[in-house]
């Protein structure tokens, strides 16, 4: 996103009236092109010769965070945090990712050209009394004042200052408009201990449970808010509460409502509110379309989605959050991320797993469902299946020295795409062909939802179900790719 072109008040009250493109009209007057794949006889996982175990986060946290932006645009930032010991150990302390802090001048990742600001200014118990913590990179070790017993809660309260960085990976300021990803602290996960990470650039390092959020906010000027939460209709504003439940991690885009517009369309009983620079493209009415039918497709065909809304930002990222993605402006890469980040709404979202440590079960069957739904939407011929699975392909091609798949994200090195986007994938897609077409990942994809659904699962969880679902052992098959004990 980088690059604006600004059009002049004539052009685009011309544009609004000649095109009249932002009005849910539109439904009418476009005619929506999506593949009509049913996944019909899906064999139902109660009826399975096992129950799979799931994977458990360990741990659970209820946030009411209050954000006040001065004049300087720095946001100064209360999140009070309601944490639950879901575990079977005794806490002495809670961990959590405060990812601010790497884009200070002290702990600056090496790809940002500009620092940020970020500084914990107290921590204190609900009480008022004071903790001690430490802060070593992203990690944050917070001391309460007792220790917390498994099926304890404990809360804390988080002050710190927030200034973004200029042209930041993820947590950003570019122009006037602010892009808050991983903002806050953020619980970690626990097994049997606190599963935190050094900052890595390449896929997610992080990973947190799900959890409730209650987000106030008070701004310096009006901005066009997406989130994770519900929003309502798209408006410029200055202050408001959001809120979410059972969310993964909460992301929020200020925008400036000078440079962008905002246009939304009914998707079942989702809506989705589209944002995009004022640079518009003439097929942007198009990929509105796009967003549409790709939800229509996993609401239909994986499962059901209970949002109310989903917000899509044309930023020229591809990033996926709960309820809200980041797009490529450009529409000749629109549709892809499009696609690959919507479905990641089932895939990370709603069937969560570690992206640190198994980031394949998210990110390669996410890239085998975009390969599929374009594949489908082109038709099953060579020509479709060329299009559908060409990225994938020239992916897995370059391949050449990693071996398997459930390694951690930092031990990928350049082989990270090629074997995330592109080898697991197109293995599991002839696995399926084989066993009778792309309509066969529809159903086992669909299956795998339905039983986990707002669950976590690891690699042997995914394994044992794959075997029951066939009824066979395909554990040999796996092993060719995947380290299984």
């Amino acid at each position: 996103m980088k690059t604006k072109v600004y059009f002049s008040i004539g052009v685009l009250i011309i544009f609004l009236v000649v095109g009249g493109f932002f009005m849910l009209e539109k439904e009418s007057k476009i005619a929506e092109v999506g593949p009509e794949v049913k996944a019909l006889d899906i064999p139902s996982t109660n009826k399975l010769s096992k129950v799979s175990e799931t994977a458990l986060p360990g741990s659970r946290g209820t946030y009411k965070i209050d954000i006040q932006q001065t004049e300087d645009l720095r946001f100064h930032i209360t999140a009070e945090i309601e944490v639950t010991n879901e575990s079977d150990d005794v806490w002495k302390d809670v961990g959590f990712y405060f990812i601010p802090n790497i884009t200070t001048v002290e702990n600056k990742y090496y790809m940002l050209s500009t620092p940020g600001e970020a500084e914990i200014t107290s921590i204190k118990g609900k009480d008022g009394e004071e903790l001690s913590y430490t802060l070593e990179n992203t990690m944050l070790y917070v001391t309460p004042t007792t220790n917390v017993k498994p099926g304890e809660k404990t809360s804390l309260i988080v002050d710190y200052l927030l200034l973004p960085p200029i042209n930041g990976q993820r947590l950003s300021r570019i122009d006037n408009n602010f892009y808050l990803a991983l903002w806050y602290p953020m619980l970690g996960t626990y097994s049997d201990k606190w599963n935190l990470h050094n900052y890595y650039h390449e896929g997610e390092f992080y990973d947190t449970g799900y959890g409730d959020y209650e987000i106030t906010y008070n701004l310096a000027r009006e901005y066009l808010v997406a989130s994770s939460g519900e929003d309502g209709a798209p408006k410029s504003t200055k202050s408001g509460k959001i809120e979410g439940t059972n969310i993964k991690d909460f992301y929020i885009a200020l925008l400036d409502p000078e440079k962008w517009i905002s246009s939304k369309v009914k998707a079942n009983d989702t809506t989705i509110r589209y944002f995009y620079p004022y640079d518009v493209p003439v097929v942007l009415n198009q990929m509105i379309l796009d967003a549409k039918n790709v939800f229509l497709f996993m609401e239909k065909n994986i499962g059901d989605n209970p949002t109310k809304e989903l917000d899509v930002v044309a930023n020229n990222s591809g990033m996926e959050y709960p309820n809200i993605v980041e797009v490529w402006i450009d529409p000749g890469r629109h549709e892809n991320v499009l696609i690959h980040e919507i479905a990641h709404q089932w895939f990370y979202f709603m069937v969560s797993s570690d992206p640190y440590e198994e980031s394949w079960l998210d990110e390669s069957l996410t890239a085998l469902m975009e390969g599929t739904y374009r594949t489908l939407k082109y038709d099953s011929s060579q020509d479709g299946e060329e299009l559908g699975f060409r990225e994938i392909n020239i992916f897995a091609e370059r391949n050449k020295v990693i071996e398997f798949a459930n390694i951690p994200v930092t031990e990928f090195g350049s082989e990270h795409g090629p074997i995330l986007y592109g080898k697991i994938p197109a293995i599991l897609r002839d696995f399926f062909l084989e066993q009778g077409g792309h309509e066969e990942t529809i159903k086992f994809l669909s299956a795998y939802f339905n039983k986990y659904k707002y669950q976590y699962v690891d690699t042997e969880t995914f394994v044992e179900f794959f075997n029951d679902y066939y009824q066979e052992d395909h554990t040999e098959f796996f092993k060719e790719w995947l380290i299984l004990e």
